[in-house]
């Protein structure tokens, strides 16, 4: 009753014969999680505390906010569903602490139960805490820390906050803050934390903190919450531990957090959910990631998906004390099931299913339709064709598409409990809209008018900031303690609030815009540069002004909605390279489900030689990429980049305009063949940096089919290789007509227009994303 696996790969086109590859070596990448499972059983401790109900005397009376965060519980959530059932936890090895049962002595006592008295030299222990993070000073340290730390440049962030007298903490549910008759700090104190692990058995240890302990001022940032308390209390240690404690006591073990200490730390509201923007790019990353990523690399991914999310305000941070072994592996401990979206939860044989999509991009499972085709991997040899029925958060109900099965063998649902899931098609309704957040800060008069004025504009809807899911925000600049506001900004620079490199290209001009002007942010309050005027304005002008941006931002929404480099079963390849000032590879994308087994020597020594800190490059700089066809049919290319200003190019394969004869040539695009690699731009020169753009983000579509609608979209005279890149006069234009192509590949799919949604077969295309910074 299951569909073999040789079946479903020649009906998706996806044989590899051509190739000179054995049938036994399509296993090859699923051998590799039998070995993990082979390997002596290590027992595998977590503890995992969320607290998104908070009393008010935990944060300040005098907070007229909500406090309550709305991410805490989903972050649990998050890393339970990954620890089970990629990394193999057992579910009563997972003890999870959330809301009231997350008291101070609650915490202590599962660290020391749960964690130390359980835990043998070669287990592997996470701990993992979201909630809201503080910086609390603790009076009369100040002396002793000055003595502890001999010289201020060797000092990391958490020492020289030791060195001024400050401490970490995580707020539990009971905090207070210290008063006059009590002037025992009520929170629980990171050092208190590290020297309840410092029994610990095993180096095995990761410790994830998805909180925060800057003083920003606020509880909402744009359209996401802040996880710090809005103030600094000063208080005594309590004396009960105080005699045993060390202030200034590094983490043992491998600590991922969402920021450095003393940044930003936010969480964010997707379709139907919060979560935390670290934790949630976090799980994404491991869902996705090849066995023993390194801590170093998992960091990078996961930092990558924060810039997209909420800009450069939030950076996650890396610190390890385990012993040097060519990099710790993530989470100290290798996944036990190949790079998934997702996973069929334990339901009996009860229908339909159950599945947890932990692992679709969330861009995409925000949009994604009833229909919707999933594939459930039973063994090696049988994948079971699903069919999405609804979905709520992150878990989906889905059944079984009996009529595409081939044998007629029992298969109860039971078997497919805890089996991995992939996407097959991806279904995506044709009227998506780009969702603009009104500040909280405007008046009611401009809200009402910017509401107004933003439903006149086609595909184009509007939300209170904080109510819903947003792509962008519509505001002035913040209001705000000027000292709160640059403390936020990377390396205290007194710019822009929110600014990661968005605002400093916004103000590298030296005239700021007054506060009267009106502008599009990113939903974190980065400040989009061009969008601002610095005379007064209408609301209604200011909109009208801001239509073609708006046009541009729903084009890369919907360009971004056709990634897919962990579901594609196209065989692609692409490497970020930099030619000058100093040549290396900077950023390698593959197709990670196309069964290619040796990826070429270009693609093989750049994913070898490719940086793992965050891409940020010098103005001088000149890039080129590495393209390479691993599969058996021709691809057609096409290059879509938008950078910060606003602005997009594009590029397309084309053969020269003029044949021989000198008669003119149709615009027909020329395909990469099959194990062809390209270089662009091919004099080996590279391309500069656009402009004062202080991001791009480039995507590089694959596909089986030639992209009619998007040559016609680019005009007469489309860009080339010959051309280089052209700017896209009309990128909405564009970016409809790339789906339109990509769902109308074959003639099965001509109903999709008629029922408006989209049908992507990821067997028929991969695109392929870049970014990066430029300094």
């Amino acid at each position: 009753m299951t569909l073999k696996r040789r079946a479903f790969l020649q009906r998706t086109g996806l044989a590899l014969g051509a190739l000179g590859l054995s049938g036994t070596a399509l296993l090859a990448s699923s051998s590799q999680y039998q070995q993990a499972l082979a390997k002596p059983a290590r027992r595998r401790l977590a503890l995992l505390i969320g607290i998104n109900a908070y009393p008010d005397r935990a944060l300040d009376p005098g907070v007229a906010q909500d406090i309550a965060l709305k991410g805490c519980i989903t972050d649990v959530e998050l890393q339970r569903q990954l620890l089970v059932h990629r990394f193999g936890f057992q579910p009563g090895d997972v003890v999870t602490l959330t809301n009231q049962d997350a008291t101070r002595d609650s915490i202590l006592t599962a660290i020391d139960e749960h964690l130390v008295q359980q835990a043998r030299s070669d287990d592997v222990v996470l701990l993992h805490f979201s909630g809201y993070g503080s910086q609390v000073r603790v009076a009369g340290i100040e002396a002793a820390a000055n003595n502890a730390v001999d010289t201020v440049g060797a000092m990391g962030a958490e020492e020289v906050a030791v060195q001024e007298g400050f401490q970490a903490a995580w707020v539990t549910v009971d905090s207070r803050l210290p008063s006059e008759g009590n002037p025992a700090l009520g929170d629980l104190l990171e050092a208190e934390i590290i020297a309840r692990l410092a029994p610990l058995a095993t180096a095995n240890l990761t410790t994830v903190i998805d909180a925060g302990s800057q003083d920003v001022g606020y509880l909402r940032w744009g359209n996401a919450r802040v996880r710090s308390r809005p103030t600094v209390p000063t208080g005594l240690v309590p004396s009960t531990v105080a005699s045993a404690l060390d202030l200034a006591a590094p983490w043992p073990g491998l600590v991922l957090r969402a920021a450095q200490v003393g940044r930003l730390v936010l969480e964010s509201h997707w379709d139907s959910f919060s979560a935390g923007v670290f934790t949630y790019a976090l799980t994404q990353s491991l869902w996705e990631a090849e066995p023993d990523p390194t801590s170093q690399l998992l960091l990078q991914r996961t930092g990558q998906r924060l810039q997209r999310w909420v800009g450069a305000d939030q950076q996650p941070n890396l610190s390890d004390r385990l012993p040097p072994r060519g990099g710790p592996a993530a989470y100290n401990l290798a996944p036990q099931l190949p790079p998934a979206a997702g996973v069929v939860l334990p339901g009996g044989d009860s229908r339909p299913l159950t599945a947890w999509l932990g692992g679709v991009p969330p861009q995409v499972l925000r949009y994604l339709q009833p229909g919707t085709r999933l594939v459930a991997e039973l063994d090696q040899e049988r994948l079971v064709p699903l069919g999405l029925e609804s979905r709520t958060g992150l878990k989906a109900l889905v059944r079984l598409l009996e009529d595409d099965l081939e044998d007629t063998e029992a298969l109860p649902p039971s078997a497919l409990a805890r089996r991995p899931i992939f996407e097959q098609v991806r279904r995506l309704p044709q009227n998506i809209d780009l969702v603009v957040a009104l500040d909280s800060q405007l008046k009611r008069v401009e809200r009402v008018d910017a509401t107004s004025a933003l439903a006149g504009i086609p595909l184009v809807s509007s939300v209170t900031a904080g109510e819903k899911a947003a792509d962008c925000l519509f505001g002035r600049l913040p209001i705000g303690p000027t000292s709160t506001l640059t403390a936020a900004l990377p390396g205290g620079t007194e710019t822009l609030p929110g600014s990661g490199g968005d605002a400093r290209g916004a103000s590298q001009g030296g005239e700021r815009p007054a506060e009267s002007s009106y502008g599009l942010f990113a939903p974190n309050r980065t400040l989009l540069p061009g969008t601002m005027l610095s005379r007064d304005e209408a609301v209604k002008t200011a909109v009208n002004r801001l239509t073609p941006t708006l046009k541009t931002l729903l084009a890369l929404k919907l360009v971004r909605l056709t990634e897919n480099h962990a579901a594609s079963q196209v065989g692609a390849a692409a490497v970020l390279e930099a030619v000058q000032p100093k040549p290396k590879p900077l950023l390698v994308q593959t197709t990670e489900r196309s069964r290619t087994l040796t990826w070429p020597v270009t693609i093989r020594q750049a994913q070898k030689a490719a940086v793992t800190d965050p891409i940020m490059l010098p103005r001088d700089c000149r890039i080129s990429y590495h393209l390479a066809n691993t599969s058996t049919q021709p691809l057609h290319l096409l290059w879509i980049s938008f950078d910060s200003r606003g602005e997009c190019t594009a590029l397309m394969t084309l053969p020269d305009a003029i044949a021989e004869d000198g008669a003119e040539v149709p615009p027909v695009a020329t395909p990469l063949d099959p194990g062809q690699i390209f270089t662009f731009p091919a004099d080996g020169a590279g391309w500069a940096m656009p402009g004062a753009a202080v991001w791009v983000e480039a995507h590089i579509i694959f596909s089986t089919q030639p992209l009619e609608r998007c040559l016609a979209a680019l005009g007469n005279n489309p860009p080339s290789l010959a051309t280089g890149f052209r700017p896209v006069r009309q990128p909405l234009r564009l970016a409809q007509a790339l789906l339109q192509d990509l769902s109308a590949s074959t003639d099965a799919d001509s109903k999709s227009a008629a029922n408006d949604y989209y049908a992507l077969h990821h067997d028929r295309w991969a695109t392929l994303s870049f970014r990066y910074d430029i300094a």
